[in-house]
């Protein structure tokens, strides 16, 4: 259980006092009786706003504003008790931060505010207009109020912020006996180091969580049909100092004002009240008898056909036109184009057909759905008749024409988790597949073409195959959609046929392994055509090249084992399925598991653990002093990249045993030495190391 997320209670707190609200709404409507309308309204309201911090850091610094800070989100739910007092609950999410830079201290934090409680709030009804378009309010409640604070101690290689004196930032302190080899760096801002687990006072294990007293004012703006904007401000006084970490009992010039934390949130909101109003029931009695209706009704046919508007269910038929004993046209092929339109009377049953009833070709239909991407003029055809009225404009669908300068893919799949292994074999069995990621999303795509029209016979072959294709636009790394909501089924003469079809094709990959734990890129610099697919079961797997002769994939085994992954072994797929090597043309001895999945290829012999001691950026020498220590210290290497040199020190086959060495080199002076991992020349996060060195 995470005893560090009672938001999740908060919530269902939340929940139940919204349904006792809309329960006192519903029973102050049962006591209304029969009245015409009701007061009670539940209302719930969504809102989005501002928090401002009032606490020890930045209120030390002339040149802070509570005012530039972070946006929150807001849920309310209410009820009006009276015509002038309203009670609710609401809760309250979002971030607050502060960034405190001086001469004296440097400070930062960010904290994950949660907040969920009850108000009241009073209208002025007793001494302003009741009918006032805009009506002010003031609030007071109880709440209970969750903080998650963490600080930005580090940017992202490790290294930790020391300011100076100067202004600057940089990677060594300023007193340190190597500080003329810092390098300035830059923060980050990526807030990363937990305020309560760091402890700089000692504060311990204190709760992140307390209770606040919320009291706000704004302004309600009536909108109409139940909809209100509300405008407000709440500052929340908390009943605890450690939202930003620092109180009176901090150390040295971390040192606060002792006084409660409380912060500021200002907010807009749209609220909606649902009408329960019940209004007094009418009855209506007609002027006349259901049988002079009837026979009124019986008399009336508007559009002339024979059949009386009680009976026509296609009314506004054409005059002179044949129909049907419910006033329909007769259609005698049943092709959904009227006898008096058809031009092909004996259409075949479930064939496409014009407007004018004349059946439509493979051909024709394919060329028509091209033009409609392409160019936004065809007219997309009714192949049903429901009902004929007067002459208007035929209705079409229109979409962009394409940019000559773009490139358009085939979308095959997409995964922000796991997916089946039957999709994973669907993939692997297209020879052209290559993953594009994009934020949190890992796509699948194939092909590569400069018009839209090879693309749609892409996708349209991959649709007869049974695998779902999208076609998307590609523009600068990101992908977008043309479809937009329509649907392609492939003709008859496309499917799995020509230079786009890939039903029959036996492919043939180099599985490199199967880990528990993504591996990072740098790993797999020299790898090409790399495929990374994470499974349901929870591995990610590795794939490379893809080929249709079995002596090539064997040579590109070779070279993927000369270079470390010595498990690598070869899969072929077929038609959407891992078929055996024997099938694929390969002579091999016994029966083969079709379901075997390497777990770890990798040759550990070649995975070492060493120390960074350093890193120059760009084409920066090195300070003499800084090479002699390098030379004093001895098995000191340069790892040159595009960007930087790194310097390395030792080589170790255990994290534990670099761990050793760090400890030593710090105690030295080296106090941002770190560990890092090497496999075949490429530096790799020693987490990946070890997943590596762990995998069985």
């Amino acid at each position: 259980m995470d005893v560090r997320a009672p938001h999740q209670q908060i919530a269902k707190a939340l929940a139940c006092s919204v349904a006792c609200i809309l329960l006192s709404s519903a029973h102050g409507q049962s006591a209304a009786g029969d009245t015409s309308r009701i007061i009670l309204k539940p209302t719930i309201a969504l809102g989005t706003g501002m928090f401002a911090f009032y606490g020890d850091v930045g209120s030390q610094n002339n040149t802070y504003s509570p005012l530039v800070s972070r946006v929150g989100y807001e849920l309310r739910a209410s009820s009006p008790l009276n015509e002038w007092l309203e009670v609710g609950v609401n809760a309250v999410h979002g971030r607050l931060s502060v960034n405190e830079r001086s001469m004296g201290r440097n400070l930062n934090f960010e904290s994950r505010i949660t907040t969920g409680g009850l108000f009241l709030a009073y209208n002025f009804h007793h001494l302003l207009n009741p009918r006032r378009p805009v009506e002010p309010y003031v609030s007071i409640g109880f709440e209970s109020v969750e903080f998650l604070s963490k600080t930005d101690l580090f940017d992202a290689q490790g290294r930790r912020y020391n300011h100076w004196s100067d202004g600057t930032i940089r990677d060594i302190a300023e007193n340190a006996p190597n500080a003329i080899d810092a390098v300035e760096i830059q923060r980050d801002y990526s807030y990363e180091s937990d305020v309560r687990e760091t402890s700089p006072d000692g504060f311990g294990k204190y709760a992140e969580r307390t209770f606040a007293i919320p009291v706000g004012i704004g302004a309600k703006m009536n909108l109409g049909h139940g909809f209100d904007l509300r405008f407000g401000t709440t500052m929340h006084f908390t009943r605890t100092d450690l939202i930003d970490g620092v109180t009176s009992e901090s150390v040295g010039s971390r040192k606060g004002d002792g006084r409660m934390d409380r912060f500021l949130y200002s907010s807009v909101s749209l609220s909606y009240a649902i009408d329960v109003t019940r209004k007094r029931s009418q009855k209506w009695k007609p002027t006349i008898s259901t049988d002079e209706m009837d026979a009124i009704a019986m008399l009336e046919d508007e559009d002339g056909d024979g059949v009386t508007d009680w009976n026509d269910h296609c009314p506004n038929t054409p005059t002179g036109t044949a129909v049907d004993a419910n006033g329909c046209p007769i259609d005698t092929d049943g092709d959904g184009v009227p006898d008096m339109m058809d031009d092909e009377p004996g259409t075949l049953p479930g064939a496409p057909v014009n407007a004018r009833g004349v059946t439509l070709s493979d051909a024709e239909l394919l060329k028509a759905y091209l033009s409609y991407l392409d160019s936004g003029n065809v007219t997309i055809v009714s192949s049903r008749v429901e009902s004929f009225g007067p002459k208007g404009k035929p209705k079409v669908q229109r979409t962009g024409a394409a940019d000559g300068d773009h490139r358009y893919v085939v979308k095959v799949g997409s995964q922000m988790e796991g997916i089946s292994e039957d999709m994973i074999q669907q993939i692997l069995s297209l020879p052209d597949v290559r993953t594009m990621v994009h934020n949190d999303t890992t796509y699948y795509v194939v092909g590569d073409y400069g018009s839209l029209p090879e693309a749609l016979r892409r996708q349209l072959a991959l649709n007869a195959q049974g695998l779902p294709g999208e076609l998307m636009q590609q523009q600068n790394g990101t992908l977008r959609s043309m479809n937009e909501g329509a649907t392609t089924e492939a003709p008859a003469d496309t499917a799995g046929e020509g230079p786009v079809g890939d039903r029959g094709r036996t492919v043939i990959r180099v599985q490199l392994g199967a880990y528990r734990q993504s591996l990072g890129d740098k790993l797999f610099k020299r790898v090409p055509d790399l495929v990374t697919i994470k499974g349901k079961d929870g591995l990610t797997r590795y794939y490379t090249g893809s080929f249709t002769d079995v002596n090539e994939a064997a040579r590109h085994k070779v070279e993927m084992s000369l270079n470390g992954f010595q498990g690598a072994f070869l899969v072929a797929f077929k038609n959407g399925k891992r078929v055996s090597m024997n099938e694929a043309g390969a002579q091999v001895v016994g029966v083969e598991d079709l379901k075997t999945l390497p777990s770890n290829s990798i040759d550990k012999t070649l995975l070492r653990f060493r120390v960074q001691v350093a890193t120059f950026a760009g084409n920066l020498s090195v300070p003499m002093d800084a090479m002699d220590q390098f030379v004093e210290l001895g098995s000191v290497k340069p790892v040159a990249s595009v960007n930087s040199v790194r310097y390395l020190y030792g080589d170790y086959p255990s994290r534990a045993a670099a761990e050793v060495a760090r400890k030593e080199l710090q105690n030295l002076g080296f106090d941002d030495a770190f560990v890092v991992g090497e496999m075949n020349g490429h530096i790799i996060t020693a987490d990946d190391a070890d997943h590596l060195l762990g995998a069985p």
